[in-house]
Order: structure tokens, then C-alpha cells, then sequence
């Protein structure tokens, strides 16, 4: 079986979080991931034989998740440049809610629940300022939106909190879009990606690591954090054809980034369009098996349908 840059991320995380050591006889590893299924798009809440638990139509393709797990909910993100995220438990409990960014942003596909749950944090995209924004949501009012800061460079991505529980690191990916001109890339030229370290009680910037000039074309994306504290991240190479730069890297606090390059033999196009797995919380109990009919996501105008559960 063949794995791309995403997926073994994902897979790294959820070894780290949830291997033998952390699980219980009673615990079930639960994974979320985003799909295209039947012409739809959908969040769906997986066991390890890769049956469904949970499934979330989404108006359009999503990306990645924040994850809550000692309060068992899930964000799941729209794809860059979508403007949804939908708030929902993992067991099916309640009305999905859905949420949006001011008019002059829109989401990467990627964020973090603070440790208490009470704050959630997205990537944006101020579009027409040009930069790379963190923007702050309530998850104690319905994710109302309260506030935001600089991520200290352009698109970024993933964003990713330290063991310490108060320390972000924010992968941008350098690369500047609008929403108006579908995905075009309009600074490949200057280009300078980085990664953003940033005290989450003050939001300031404690640490910025960024990669060598003759690499400034490696947009970095997604992360995982190793046992050690060390950030790994994967990353998509914008340059020619024909080079094959390392596309992971390890960022050990005060010092410089490590690329690492993989064998000849892998280093060839992707051909996958899903979204990767997630880590997911253990299960609790026994999956829900009820059908909610009605409106699909409260205060959202749009698509409408039910939330399908454990098909």
C-alpha cells in the first residue's frame, strides 16, 4: 500500500497520541477523515477495521480537524480557500454547528482547541492584507469569532500546540492566493516559508525558523510533534519539474531545520484525492444508531439533510 506525505503524518500523530501505553481495555482508537463519497462530500468518524461510526455531509470538500477529545467534538474545516467549518460530537450528540470567518478572510482547513476547550484556533487568510492571520473563536458561545493575530509570514496552514500547552507553532506555507483567482499562486518568486513559534497567552512570536534561500520554493504544511518535542512537517515543493528536494523536515527548538530526503524509488507525483485520517479520541461507548432528520447545520443556509449515523 502506498502512503503520501499526508497520511503518514497522520499516522505518525495518532501512533504518538493513542499507542499501547495511553489505551485501556474498554477503549476503541477512533480516526476522522474527509472524504468524497458518492458524488458527496463528507466528515466521518472511522474505527480501526475502517467502518463508520459517524458520518457529516459537507457542502464542499473539507480538509483537516480540531480535535477536543476530552470533550468529544470535532471541527472539521473546509478545504483553502472555503469559508465552513462545522462544529460536532463524535457520538452523534446534538445539532452540528456551523460557523464562519468575517468576509474578508477564509479558512486553510486546519486548527486547535486550546487544553481547557474553551478557545478554538483557525489559519486564515487575509487576502487582501496579504497576510497570514490566527483567528480566535469562542467555543464556550457557539464559537463566536473574538478576535485574531499575525502568524508572521504568508498562508499559513497547519497550526499545532506544543506539549506545554501554551506554546503554538504555525506552518506557513508562504505561498500568497485570493479567492477570486481560483488557486493561483502569485509569489512563487519570493516565497518564504517558515515556521512560527507564538506565546499563546500574549500572542507573541517567542520563535521563527525559516528554511535556506535556494529552498524558499518548499511550502511547508502539515506537522506532528515526536516524543522528544521535535516539530516534523511535510511539504510541497513549488519549483521544477524535474528537482526533488527533501519534502520532510524536523524543527528542534533554537536550532536550524532539518531536511530529510527520501529514497529515489518514492519520490514520484501523488495520485490521491482524499483528505488524510486523523487521530481520534478512544470510544466511550457503543455508536449511535438513530437517523436525526431535519436541517444539517444550525444557521446554515444551503444544503440540507440529515446526519447519518454508523451506516
Amino acid at each position: 500500500m502506498e502512503i503520501d506525505r499526508r497520511t503518514f503524518l497522520a499516522l505518525a500523530s495518532a501512533a504518538a497520541a493513542f499507542g499501547p501505553k495511553h489505551a485501556r481495555a474498554d477503549e476503541e482508537a477512533l480516526f476522522l477523515g474527509a472524504r468524497l463519497n458518492a458524488g458527496g462530500f463528507e466528515a466521518a468518524v472511522i474505527d480501526a477495521s475502517g467502518r463508520d461510526r459517524l458520518v457529516l455531509p459537507l457542502e464542499a470538500r473539507g480538509h483537516s480537524f480540531a480535535i477536543d477529545a476530552p470533550r468529544r467534538r470535532a471541527v472539521a474545516f473546509a478545504r483553502s480557500p472555503g469559508r465552513f467549518a462545522i462544529a460536532f460530537s463524535v457520538d452523534g450528540k446534538g445539532e452540528p454547528l456551523a460557523f464562519a470567518p468575517p468576509p474578508d478572510r477564509h479558512f486553510y482547513g486546519h486548527g486547535v482547541f486550546t487544553p481547557d476547550g474553551r478557545l478554538l484556533l483557525a489559519t486564515e487568510n487575509d487576502y487582501e492584507g496579504e497576510r497570514g492571520i490566527t483567528g480566535l473563536y469562542d467555543a464556550t458561545a457557539g464559537f463566536r469569532r473574538i478576535g485574531e493575530f499575525e502568524t508572521g509570514g504568508i498562508g499559513p496552514h497547519e497550526v499545532i500546540l506544543l506539549a506545554d500547552g501554551r506554546t503554538l507553532c504555525i506552518a506557513n506555507g508562504g505561498i500568497l492566493t485570493h479567492p477570486d483567482y481560483e488557486r493561483v499562486k502569485f509569489n512563487l518568486a519570493t516565497m518564504k516559508p517558515s515556521l512560527s513559534y507564538v506565546d499563546l497567552e500574549s500572542s507573541e512570536m517567542i520563535e521563527q525558523a525559516e528554511l535556506t534561500p535556494e529552498l524558499h520554493k518548499l511550502s511547508i504544511r502539515h506537522m506532528t510533534l515526536d516524543r522528544f518535542g521535535a516539530v516534523w512537517f511535510g511539504a510541497q515543493y513549488q519549483g521544477e519539474d524535474d528537482a526533488r528536494p527533501p519534502l520532510v523536515g524536523r524543527h528542534r527548538r533554537g536550532r536550524a531545520i532539518e531536511l530529510f530526503a527520501g529514497p529515489e524509488t518514492t519520490l514520484k507525483p501523488s495520485t490521491t484525492t482524499w483528505a488524510p485520517l486523523q487521530p481520534m479520541l478512544p470510544a466511550r461507548s457503543s455508536p449511535p444508531r438513530h437517523r436525526a432528520a431535519g436541517s444539517l447545520y444550525s444557521g446554515m443556509p444551503g444544503r440540507a439533510g440529515a446526519l447519518a449515523n454508523a451506516r
